[in-house]
């Protein structure tokens, strides 16, 4: 075998690496942003709005919540950073909703729509003690 063909081989080798990093570098970009708060830490009040009277979505409840200094910045900074991408919500270690984020969220209160089905597994632990 001359060196001409394992250098020729070798080249199509990192050639196949460059495009699966090129590759992989594009999917990461794809992914959705996370953010993840805490009901004990992230919050300072809390409200739930089971069923409103002509209710548009029927198949969710409302959580109104206050964020806590900490948690406005996080949110803010995330939704600066990544403006028009996807953002998935994460309350207590449940998967609460993925959205497009339209423009910064600075505002202490976040209404937050809730579908039933999750809405089960997450009100019980929005009843929890808050650790101080």
């Amino acid at each position: 075998m001359s060196a001409f063909s394992l250098k020729g081989g070798f080249m199509r080798g990192i050639g196949k690496l460059l495009f699966l990093a090129l590759g992989m570098a594009g999917a990461l970009q794809c992914l959705a942003a996370e953010i993840a708060f805490s009901s004990g830490s992230d919050f300072t009040e809390m409200s739930l709005e089971l069923r409103r009277a002509g209710d548009i979505n029927p198949q969710s409840i409302g959580l109104q919540v206050t964020l806590s200094p900490d948690a406005q910045r996080r949110l803010a900074q995330m939704t600066r950073e990544e403006m028009h991408q996807s953002l998935t919500l994460f309350i207590n270690g449940l998967l609460v909703s993925t959205t497009t984020i339209q423009s910064v969220i600075e505002g202490p209160k976040l209404a937050i729509s809730v579908p039933r089905e999750i809405a089960r597994n997450l009100v019980p632990t929005l009843l929890e003690p808050s650790v101080p």
